[in-house]
């Protein structure tokens, strides 16, 4: 374990905002949401200049006319440049990516839908800009061309199956591998882009010196130095920008200022960053390029901040290059802009995320390649800052083991008690690094995980593809309702097998075994797609920047990240519903099969009634009095783990040659809308198209009535040891705020849980009474934050549906 300064620590907790950043986080309040359409105009131009040339060299000279040219700005408030928009909150658009995908673009109106509840104004100048762009990249985009080769080996099958949620993403969303994890920070702090660029020259030269003839090759090494030379060109000008405001400022300290951010922006990230600031400054720039290249899915990730940050936090609070103040206000800013990014998603992620702050991760804690624990006084700092900014973003996880310090454990609860809306999340070091080294992964690189997004464990030596290829959840409950209208899906169309009449079923195994059926077909259909999506993205799509300071391997092979290396990838798959189908298939054997109350045929009308009439109702009242999940109730705990176990056998069991075989983990976001929207009633007694059960491993809302050790008992009665993590909601009444007694308390109750193999918990610490009065009076709670499934979020910005949902989740005590 790190030495660590408890006085340090106890400095840290006296810490506040300082003036700049509560004037950025009131201007922020204030400013509201604006979208760019600059970025399209520069896009547009550079596709009809580089007409001709081969895709990887136009996608690099894509982005140097991006970075080169748009609009950049300092605020007055800002101590380290790099934002996406002049604007405060504001973001740009992906449709040279996703081709013609944002709603409403067409349509004569002011204002633009950018989330389920949400919209932005938008002139007439840029209106035009983005229908411009989509008149040029519509039909020739990776997604566009995707979907043509699926649909020339399944013809219309696969839009049935992604209108039904039974599986997600679209290809409009824009996951390519690796642009939601994390950048090559240690190199691009510690090296600087200068290294890149002679790495990748050195590579051209080798090249030509033994007259190899890949020519891909060459291009890749080429495109390097174009991306890379050109987001350094982006931080000269906001060095020369500083210099001319420093010119004209009148207050001394402003100038200062000014200047620091001219210095740095000249020195990273081109060549090593020699002090903290001008680390957060390195990754500011890179971090804003890499959003550049594909603005919708691509923001910052922090990674393991708090590991390598380290050196230069503890060297210049020891050598007082830095006062802890300044420290903390510079780590503010950087979590507080990161944080704030907005984005333009598809309308199905609109669905799945339900907000369009992008969601970046910062991982604290955890063990090093010798099991060490590394927590250090920068992981208290990170909890202590986000903390005092209360925003819904980052999503802050702690990397739990039995070696993570009482002090550190005590902060998390403090933090988690301040913010209230699961933030941090807590995450088991020793389960993750287990299901790594079982996948073959060797402890020195399993020993640096950390999140993707709001929970999944990536590596970030190695690119991950959760998400890419229109692969990130099957909906286990629509497979049910398939099963349950033999292969009929809820729009009514036959995307599933025919497995049978369930009313001509004799027993429970049957009804399983159809299950599993559909599930075998789905998954093995899913994943074919994905490798034929694999093969023809990388001829319409690459992305340089990402590829050369994203992961070691693109450089090694010059190859770029959408044309993957499958030494260097992993695939991953998030299987969803598992408590709702267990709760349902628990029920349909008791009323059906044992205690025969009902018949199949009785069950199933009332399903397709959804529960209408006296008679429905009645049978919804004895769906809902049948055991459920999370109450410590062994039989029904046994049968998720079971379709836990059926479900990953049947993935695992797919060949994903040349690559690795999917990784199984089962995270949250918004996904029990989304999911919730393909499916009908359910024998559980949930209504047609109602969310399904948050996170993974949670209890369906309301339905956990014995406390919060029962929902314990039963999460680790599953089990779930096939994911590597499964996400559990836990509520707490609001009245653990004012206890003191309760911090130890939470404390322990996340240790038991963790001690036991549990993989992820978090909580929510809210009234029910306040979120009802939320709904209702929105104006009053502003900034009151809650955790959905994977990520927070600010209560008052959700859709209908989750605003109830978060309410009627069973709330408990300690």
């Amino acid at each position: 374990m790190t030495e660590i300064n408890m006085q340090l620590l106890d400095k840290i907790d006296a810490l506040r905002l300082g003036e700049n950043i509560l004037a950025w986080k009131s201007a922020m309040k204030a400013a509201g949401w604006k979208l760019y359409a600059e970025r399209e105009k520069w896009t547009v131009a550079s596709w009809r200049e580089t007409e001709g040339l081969d895709i990887q060299l136009r996608r690099a000279l894509l982005f140097k006319k991006v970075v080169e040219n748009v609009k950049i700005r300092i605020h007055g408030f800002d101590r380290i440049a790099g934002r996406l928009t002049p604007g405060i909150i504001g973001c740009m658009t992906s449709i040279d990516v996703c081709g013609d995908y944002i709603p409403g673009i067409w349509k004569d109106s002011d204002a633009l839908k950018i989330t389920m509840d949400a919209s932005v104004g938008m002139n007439r100048e840029s209106v035009e800009l983005l229908r411009e762009s989509a008149r040029t990249f519509r039909g020739k985009t990776a997604p566009d061309m995707t979907y043509k080769a699926w649909e020339a080996v399944v013809g219309g099958w696969i839009k049935d199956a992604e209108a039904a949620k039974l599986k997600d993403p679209t290809l409009d969303s824009g996951i390519f591998g690796q642009v939601t994890s994390v950048l090559m920070w240690e190199k691009i702090i510690g090296k600087g882009l200068r290294s890149v660029i002679e790495e990748a020259e050195g590579r051209i030269a080798a090249f030509i010196e033994k007259q190899e003839s890949d020519i891909d090759r060459l291009y890749f090494w080429k495109s390097a130095v174009i991306v890379c030379e050109a987001a350094i060109a982006h931080a000269r000008r906001y060095a020369a920008l500083a210099r001319e405001m420093a010119a004209a400022e009148t207050r001394p300290e402003r100038k200062r200022e000014f200047l620091r951010i001219a210095d740095a922006c000249e020195h990273v990230p081109e060549y090593p960053a020699r002090n903290f600031y001008e680390a957060l400054q390195s990754m500011a720039i890179a971090g804003v390029c890499k959003n550049y290249e594909h603005p919708m899915h691509n923001h910052p990730q922090w990674g393991r901040g708090d590991q390598y940050l380290y050196p230069y936090f503890i060297g210049d609070i020891q050598s007082g290059a830095i006062t802890l103040e300044d420290a903390s206000d510079l780590l503010a800013e950087l979590i507080g802009r990161w944080g704030t990014q907005t984005f333009v998603s598809s309308g199905s992620s609109m669905e799945s995320h339900q907000i369009n702050f992008g969601i970046n991760n910062v991982m604290i804690g955890g063990v090093d390649k010798t099991g060490k624990d590394r927590s250090n006084e920068l992981s208290y700092l990170f909890l202590h800052v986000v903390g005092l900014l209360q925003l819904s973003s980052p999503t802050l996880g702690l990397r739990w083991n039995r070696r993570t310090p009482d002090w550190l454990m005590r902060k998390a609860i403090r933090t988690n008690m301040v913010t209230k809306g699961g933030i941090p999340l807590f995450e088991n070091d020793e389960v993750v690094i287990a299901r790594f080294i079982d996948d073959g992964i060797p402890m020195e690189e399993a020993a640096e995980w950390c999140g993707l997004g709001c929970v999944y464990p990536c590596l970030p030596s190695r690119a991950e593809h959760y998400g890419a290829e229109g692969v990130a959840a099957f909906n286990l409950a629509a497979l049910l309702h398939l099963t349950l209208h033999n292969g009929v899906d809820i729009n009514g169309n036959r995307t599933g097998l025919e497995t049978g009449d369930p009313r001509g079923f004799e027993n429970f195994e049957e009804l399983y075994g159809a299950f599993l059926a559909q599930h075998r077909f789905l998954t093995r259909r899913i994943f074919q797609l994905a490798a034929i999506a694999r093969k023809e993205q990388q001829k319409y799509m690459r992305l340089p920047f990402l590829s050369a300071v994203g992961i070691q391997s693109c450089m090694d092979k010059g190859r770029d990240l959408v044309d993957p290396d499958p030494d260097a990838s992993m695939f991953g798959i998030s299987d969803r519903a598992i408590i709702d189908v267990a709760d349902s298939l628990i029920a349909v054997k008791k009323l059906v099969f044992e205690k025969k109350k009902l018949t199949m045929a009785e069950l199933l009308d009332a399903l397709g009634s959804d529960f209408a009439g006296e008679k429905g109702e009645e049978i919804r009242r004895l769906c809902i009095s049948q055991p459920k999940f999370g109450n410590d109730i062994e039989e029904v705990d046994r049968l998720a783990g079971k379709i836990s176990e059926d479900s990953a056998r049947i993935i695992r069991d797919y060949d994903n040659s040349p690559f690795r075989n999917y990784m199984i983990a089962r995270e949250g976001l918004a996904w029990h809308y989304f999911g919730g929207l393909g499916v009908g009633a359910l024998p559980n007694g949930r209504k047609a198209l109602e969310p399904l059960n948050d996170g993974a491993l949670s209890p369906m809302r309301g339905a956990d009535k014995k406390g919060p050790t029962a929902v314990l008992r039963s999460a680790l009665a599953a089990g779930f040891r096939e994911s590597y993590a499964s996400v559990l909601n836990q509520k707490f009444s609001a009245a653990i705020l004012r206890s003191a007694e309760s911090v130890d308390k939470l404390a322990a109750y996340t240790n038991a849980f963790m001690s036991g193999g549990g993989s992820h918990i978090q909580y929510n610490m809210v009234d029910t009474n306040e979120l009802r009065d939320a709904k209702i009076h929105p104006e009053n709670h502003r900034d009151l934050i809650v955790r959905i499934g994977g990520f927070s979020a600010y209560f008052t910005q959700l859709s209908p549906d989750i605003q109830d949902d978060v309410i009627n989740r069973s709330e408990h005590n300690l």
